[in-house]
């Protein structure tokens, strides 16, 4: 073969594996660009502290700084955050315009017939807040004293499951929508008798509203039913989303970082127990 026949065999050939690399390079390209991120709307409060705040322009909080961790090990979501009243989270979600609802929600029968919970973010730190002249410390204080609380919540749904379980030692429960601070109000003053509630939500609003009030957080040994976890919700048509956010959650436990963002935003180690990501 001459010279000239191999240069040319030589040249053909090197084209053609340029020719295959750049296919190879379109391909990936062409792959890449495939790739669809889906933005997922998380509806929350802005004026929620521990759980959803602002700390000067920056959204935060202990529901906030979790799914910004699950976030960024979910490429296929983009988690985009939008403030609403504490109200309008669930009905943002019963007409689509989100699809996750960040603001300390607990299970209660009627939300689980709608909607998706994920794997608990803590076990809540709740409170027994009276006037400092009957300063509640126990569960069996409770018991004939009157409380109040808005419908739907899962306080409801525990007074609810206590009263039907020991029909002689019942808790008055008068439902309305009187907002937290203004129910506080009303126990410094004698009006209820006491609220079982977030001790970090009612602390900060007894001190905003200059209201003096006793906070005992109770031994619920004995006393299971006032239990409770906190959840994200989620639009019942989300069901694949649920599963990737509890596979980040069981890390995110496994790992510490709810540990970690528990004692930095109640002040102690509120994280679920292993058991609960199940």
């Amino acid at each position: 073969m001459s010279f000239k026949k191999v240069a040319a065999v030589a040249t053909v050939g090197l084209l053609s594996v340029a020719f295959l690399a750049a296919c190879g390079k379109n391909d990936s390209k062409s792959d890449t660009s495939k790739t669809k991120v889906t933005t997922i709307t998380v509806a929350q409060t802005a004026d929620s502290k521990p759980y959803a705040y602002k700390d000067g322009d920056k959204l935060t909080g202990f529901d906030i700084e979790v799914l910004k961790a699950v976030d960024k090990k979910l490429p296929d979501y983009k988690f985009d955050y939008k403030t609403v009243s504490d109200e309008a989270i669930l009905t943002d979600l019963d007409a689509g315009r989100s699809q996750i609802g960040a603001n300390n929600f607990g299970k209660t029968p009627e939300r689980e017939e709608k909607y998706l919970f994920t794997y608990p973010i803590s076990e809540n730190v709740n409170a027994i807040f009276s006037s400092k002249a009957n300063n509640y410390t126990s569960i069996k204080d409770l018991i004939g004293k009157k409380t109040e609380i808005p419908a739907g919540t899962n306080y409801g749904a525990i007074f609810e499951a206590w009263n039907k379980k020991h029909p002689d030692q019942k808790i008055n429960v008068t439902y309305s929508e009187r907002p937290l601070a203004d129910r506080l109000a009303a126990v410094e003053s004698g009006q209820i008798d006491f609220l079982f509630a977030s001790k970090s939500a009612g602390e900060n609003l007894a001190k905003e509203h200059n209201v003096t009030v006793a906070s005992n957080i109770p031994d619920l040994t004995k006393y299971p039913t006032f239990k409770t976890y906190e959840y994200y919700i989620l639009d019942n048509s989300q069901a694949k989303l649920k599963k990737e956010i509890d596979k980040e959650l069981k890390v995110l436990s496994s790992n510490g970082t709810l540990k970690k963002l528990s004692e930095k935003f109640y002040g102690g180690d509120y994280a679920p127990a292993a058991d609960n990501f199940k």
